[in-house]
């Protein structure tokens, strides 16, 4: 399952260098959206081997903090074959994508997730205060969840 599209990648980082990390041809002036989605699935592919001892995979409803984590490990990786400019940032992001996802294969970080991708519980010792002030002690369903705020 990829984490992110090709769209997210062209929305992410300028056109131009796209067209160039992407074609042979450097009279090309279009992006190879199949080089940008091969390299999303290898990005993507990455994640879940970091994912996989800790949840369940495929991701029911990705963070979207994995998007991002997608594309600039793909970036890196467009780079690493035809460098365009100084590739450190590239390296830095990638760098930077790759320690968090081993937090989060540590446990140290989770995402939002629990193992068996539903919402993660509260926390021990963590107190829910009605901001209704009911009286009864009795709480209200949650209003808010992965579920229903999918797509915003």
């Amino acid at each position: 399952m990829a984490y992110a599209s090709p769209n997210d990648l062209i929305a992410r980082y300028p056109n131009r260098d796209l067209v160039q990390l992407t074609n042979d041809d450097p009279a090309t002036l279009t992006i190879n959206a199949a080089t940008l989605q091969q390299a999303l699935d290898d990005a993507s592919a990455e994640i879940d081997g970091y994912l996989d001892g800790r949840f369940a995979l495929p991701l029911a409803d990705p963070p979207a903090a994995l998007n991002r984590l997608a594309c600039d490990i793909a970036m890196y990786r467009l780079q690493a074959l035809r460098p365009l400019h100084d590739i450190a940032d590239a390296r830095r992001r990638y760098d930077d994508a790759i320690a968090l996802l081993g937090k989060v294969a540590a446990g140290t970080v989770t995402l939002g997730l629990s193992a068996d991708n539903q919402d993660a519980p509260d926390a021990p010792g963590s107190i829910v205060v009605d901001a209704g002030g009911d009286p009864s002690g009795v709480l209200p369903s949650r209003v808010f969840s992965r579920g229903s705020l999918k797509g915003f």
